[in-house]
């Protein structure tokens, strides 16, 4: 552009010199001409440019380490005349890792241009419009475009056989326990307490409400296993943390083939604040791993250890904690 404006100057130049030295009408139509020029251009431009806009479509929402995200790079407008030399500058950068970059793209609407960017580590990988612009008919003239919404992507890790099935599925009746079964009903198992108000008189135990003086009410209980609670640690080196995500998503996965729902916690690594996310459902899983992807995780911070677990809605809680190394059970 500073070129064609170098040029303009000079054209403008020369026709002035023409005016002084040739006071003829034709020096004069050329010198007005000249200045004219621009604003036809401008005025030429503007239906093409009004109501454009420049974004960005991933091509696939979800890839795994080691791919290649794709993003289409399009171009709107509402007019049938085009933009003049539209140029994007593009950025991208993984919320997780921090990894970043941008790229200059010329597009037009009749050939879309793509970024892709390699996916070395997972994460969530935003991408969006940082600059558009086109310009007028002569290059004078910058026009900015408007940018459309930032779209992400999520690199997921890569497959892993989960370790050591066998100790954990026989784990799945450790710390089970005996609740009172809602509605009551027949069972082997059950407690004795008070009567109170809205309980079925077929629940009452007559022989030792009689023995007692007062009402006596045999409560039928039924073995619940306790809730598993999934832990790891939001910091580290980005090789690290592949492998951490790694053995979460194998362990998440299969937990969910066993119908065991569960919940994932992990600290801040900053405010040490523990986030919990429920996962019933692979789509849970993906919103849990959507969440922890855009949280930025530093070289060292704040252990989810370093705190008292948090149990969901109370009860007896399985903890298993995820490594780099695989997963160590315990409760605490």
């Amino acid at each position: 552009m500073a070129g064609r404006r170098i040029l303009y100057a000079v054209l403008v130049g020369a026709a002035v010199l023409f005016q002084i030295f040739f006071r003829f009408y034709l020096s004069t139509f050329v010198l007005v001409l000249i200045l004219v020029l621009p604003i036809l251009s401008l005025l030429l431009a503007l239906p093409g440019w009004m109501g454009s806009m420049a974004s960005v479509v991933p091509q696939a929402p979800l890839i795994t380490v080691g791919g290649s995200a794709r993003f289409g790079v399009l171009l709107y407008h509402s007019s049938f005349l085009p933009l003049i030399r539209p140029r994007i500058r593009l950025r991208w950068t993984n919320q997780l890792t921090g990894e970043s970059g941008e790229s200059k793209i010329t597009v037009t609407a009749r050939k879309p241009a793509e970024l892709t960017v390699t996916a070395t580590h997972c994460g969530r990988l935003v991408c969006q419009v940082e600059k558009a612009v086109c310009c007028d008919l002569l290059g004078l003239f910058p026009l900015p475009v408007r940018k459309g919404p930032e779209r992400a992507v999520l690199i997921l890790p890569a497959q892993l056989e989960l370790e050591g099935k066998e100790e954990l599925a026989a784990g799945e009746n450790a710390g089970t326990v005996l609740r009172p079964r809602p509605g009551g009903g027949p069972g082997e198992d059950y407690d004795l307490r008070e009567y109170r108000v809205g309980d079925p008189l077929r629940s009452v135990h007559w022989k030792l409400s009689s023995k007692k003086d007062e009402l006596v009410v045999r409560e039928t209980l039924e073995p619940q296993q306790a809730a598993i609670v999934v832990t790891y640690d939001h910091f580290g080196p980005s090789e690290e943390l592949d492998r951490t995500f790694a053995q979460l998503w194998a362990l998440s996965r299969w937990l969910l083939q066993q119908d065991r729902p569960h919940h994932i916690q992990w600290a801040s690594p900053v405010t040490g604040v523990a986030e919990d996310r429920a996962v019933d459902s692979p789509n849970a899983l993906l919103a849990c791993l959507e969440l922890a992807f855009s949280t930025p995780a530093p070289l060292e911070g704040r252990s989810i250890l370093d705190g008292a677990l948090r149990l969901p809605g109370g009860g007896k809680v399985r903890h298993l904690h995820v490594t780099p190394d695989g997963v160590e059970g315990g409760g605490r």
